[in-house]
């Protein structure tokens, strides 16, 4: 199974023509762990969006639009194109043999190999297990959103009788960081358990119980803290701001795929896939038990340890990682 290096941030995964399993089971199980997941419904438009991203991770359902000819075209002219040859490639399906996995795997670079989907929780774990041997999450937990321009977030703490407004940079499942005025960050010492931070976030607003994870003010009198959510506040409210996030990214998301135009190439002009011999019994030195993988991403040392914690206090930069 190839790896490569892990980008800050992560890869955005794109799924082209998900079957409803693959959507209602796979899909979701990837947002809820924290991927930055997206679906391409038209193929036509898929390779145009993904040469925006180029260094993103594509899934291809190819049980239905295309024929198995058609599909093994389609992704072999990935690697025929400058701005595509980069993207890691993998297949879902529910129907697809071993003839089928054979010809695909000897015949072109799927790093993200050749998937047979199920509702088993084994093939969810071994599934995101191939997207963090590859970098799908960089040095993150979270995703992340900026929300300096979204005008629907905001917050307030009432303290000593006063209210403060804040403002929040960014957010996620785990926490927010804000910014405001230097002259009440003794309300933000760092480790202060905060009860009644007030999150406005899209048409919810919400009073969350935090602990400050670090403050930092810089030469222009402006503070930055980093708060981390208590396992006080409900799962719900988790939820609810993973659910926006996606929102949001999926809005954007949108925008780029009206943008683009339409693949006009035809994919059934020719049929190298019929006439490929499959071997039966190869071995294509696929990923190891879930649970291989699971010790091999346990920190070796406290210098492991300490590489994987937020570092969002770095600077006033869009740098930092929740």
């Amino acid at each position: 199974m190839e790896s490569r290096e892990n980008p800050l941030f992560g890869r955005k995964v794109f799924f082209i023509n998900p079957s409803f399993l693959a959507e209602k089971y796979l899909i979701e199980y990837l947002r809820k762990n924290e991927y930055e997941v997206y679906i391409l419904r038209d193929y036509r438009k898929s390779k145009n969006v993904l040469a925006v991203y180029p260094d993103s991770m594509c899934f291809i359902d190819i049980d239905a639009e295309l024929s198995y000819s058609e599909w093994f075209n389609f992704m072999k002219s990935f690697s025929e194109s400058t701005s595509l040859c980069n993207i890691y490639l993998g297949i879902l399906t529910q129907k697809a043999g071993w003839e089928d996995k054979d010809k695909f795997l000897m015949n072109l670079r799927l790093p993200g190999g050749f998937n047979s989907v199920s509702k088993e929780e084994k093939f969810f774990k071994n599934f995101a297990a191939i997207l963090d041997l590859n970098g799908a999450k960089g040095r993150r937990k979270y995703l992340r959103l900026d929300t300096r321009n979204e005008k629907d977030v905001s917050g307030y703490l009432t303290a000593q009788n006063k209210l403060y407004s804040i403002n929040v940079k960014d957010i996620s499942s785990a926490g927010f960081a804000i910014t405001y005025n230097q002259d009440f960050s003794i309300l933000f010492q760092k480790n202060t358990l905060i009860r009644n931070l007030c999150i406005s976030v899209g048409r919810k607003a919400m009073v969350c119980s935090c602990i400050v994870f670090n403050t930092q003010i810089d030469s222009q009198g402006l503070a930055m803290s980093v708060l981390m959510l208590t396992n006080e506040n409900p799962e719900s409210t988790r939820i609810f701001i993973r659910n926006y996030i996606f929102q949001k990214f999926e809005s954007k998301m949108a925008t780029v795929i009206s943008s683009v135009d339409f693949d006009s190439a035809s994919y059934s002009l020719t049929d190298e896939y019929s006439k490929l011999v499959a071997v039966r019994y190869r071995d294509y030195g696929e990923l190891p038990p879930i649970e291989e993988i699971e010790e091999l991403s346990e920190p070796d040392s406290a210098e492991d340890v300490k590489k994987s914690e937020p570092e969002h206090i770095e600077d006033f930069t869009d740098d930092e990682i929740l």
